[in-house]
């Protein structure tokens, strides 16, 4: 279980998930303050040695996420949802990084996988369910990525 001064990050991550789950949708202001809490996680419990390597992190994985949202690749949303939560891990060790983007694209393949499943099980079904057309909502995935990153810490 994570330190409690990991709490507020991990409730925001949970909240950014339920966000775009239900309208697909991550607000700046909860990628700020997700931001916010997990850097002063960091701090808290590692010290402020390691937040410019977490900020590092941080700057890099916004950067190459609003690369792939330029593409088409990913959404807005989903590149500064990860930058935020890149903010309480510091790319010192260079295992910090790999961790949260392993994690986290794991998720993602779940997510995906469980999609397809759904999509499948509703149509035999005639069912309608919140999963709505082909959109992922990596949000979900993304803080997954996050709360396995900080218990596997």
């Amino acid at each position: 279980m994570p330190d409690i001064e990991w709490w507020l990050a991990l409730m925001l991550a949970a909240l950014g998930a339920w966000f775009d789950l239900t309208s697909r949708r991550l607000p700046n202001w909860l990628c700020a303050v997700f931001a916010i809490a997990g850097a002063s996680g960091l701090i808290a419990t590692q010290g402020v040695e390691l937040l410019p390597w977490a900020l590092f992190h941080a700057v890099v994985a916004l950067i190459l996420g609003m690369l792939l949202f330029r593409l088409g690749m990913i959404g807005g949303g989903d590149a500064k949802f990860y930058a935020a939560a890149a903010c309480a891990v510091p790319a010192a060790p260079a295992a910090g990084p790999l961790t949260l983007l392993g994690w986290t694209s794991a998720a993602g393949l779940a997510l995906l996988l469980a999609m397809l499943v759904g999509r499948q099980v509703g149509k035999h079904a005639g069912r309608r369910h919140i999963l709505k057309g082909w959109e992922v909502p990596y949000g979900l995935a993304i803080a997954a990525g996050f709360w396995v990153t900080l218990i596997a810490v």
